[in-house]
């Protein structure tokens, strides 16, 4: 059984000291850590404490940026946040970029607007492999506690109503189950078969972060028989993302051979 614990925390508009808060966090919330616990945390509570906030009017708006504001509807600043902060850019709808961000689908470069100043936008954190490794490290130096740690964003997956959760970032656990070359109940060999273990557990910790005014940027999750692995060894994004050229929604919509 697994369990899950949100984190409560004090409203976080600027820089702070990140491990600190969570562990102050913690004991405010009558929460002990144990060995093998998993830390869920918000990318954006991450960024925050990384400071990670752009004034839009601050931002000054090319030509291209102009161009998607007119044909979008957004506002010539944040287009241009968005061409600045992604790796790809495909299209768009309504307020809206379809964008490639840290080897991941991302509305808007994963850039946020929610939860801030007016006027204001957050991104993603500078590097969230480096902040997840460092977070997990500090914590074991701190606490004396090994634990894994994921930092989690919210998604939209195509054609579903509603977000749901995602691992943009993992330290201390095995992110992806390979079940290649197993058996299923009827006895046939799995052949493409991965289980993405960091994103159900993203998942699970969004049901309890919620997206308006709830305050838990943090979800403890805690099983006595956990289905992930631990590890000391360092997790690289490409072990948790494909190549967008590979990617079968992509491929699938831009293909006319049927």
């Amino acid at each position: 059984m697994i369990q899950l614990h949100g984190i409560k925390t004090g409203k976080q508009t600027e820089n702070f000291r990140l491990v600190e808060c969570i562990l102050s966090s913690l004991k405010k919330n009558k929460t002990r850590l144990e060995n093998n616990d998993v830390l869920a945390i918000s990318s954006k509570f991450v960024a925050l404490a990384e400071g990670r906030i752009v004034k839009l009017s601050g931002i000054k708006a090319g030509r291209k940026a102009k161009e998607i504001s007119r044909k979008l509807g957004m506002k010539p600043e944040m287009a241009q946040l968005v061409l600045d902060e992604a790796e790809k850019i495909f299209s768009g709808v309504e307020n809206f970029l379809l964008a490639i961000k840290d080897g991941m689908i991302a509305p808007n470069a994963g850039i946020d607007r929610s939860n801030i100043y007016p006027g204001y936008a957050i991104l993603y954190p500078e590097n969230s492999f480096k902040a997840a490794e460092n977070i997990r490290k500090e914590i074991r130096r701190k606490t004396g506690k090994n634990i894994g740690v994921v930092i989690t964003d919210s998604r939209l997956m195509p054609t579903r109503i509603g977000t749901t959760g995602i691992a943009i970032a993992v330290s201390g656990l095995e992110p992806v189950q390979n079940c290649i070359g197993k058996k299923d109940l009827f006895g046939n060999i799995l052949k493409y078969t991965k289980r993405a273990l960091a994103d159900d557990m993203a998942s699970a910790a969004q049901m309890l972060m919620g997206e308006t005014n709830e305050a838990v940027p943090i979800v403890l999750l805690r099983a006595k028989d956990p289905p992930w692995k631990y590890t000391n060894r360092k997790i690289k994004k490409t072990e948790m993302a494909i190549d967008w050229r590979k990617d079968i929604y992509i491929c699938g919509l831009q293909s006319t051979d049927i």
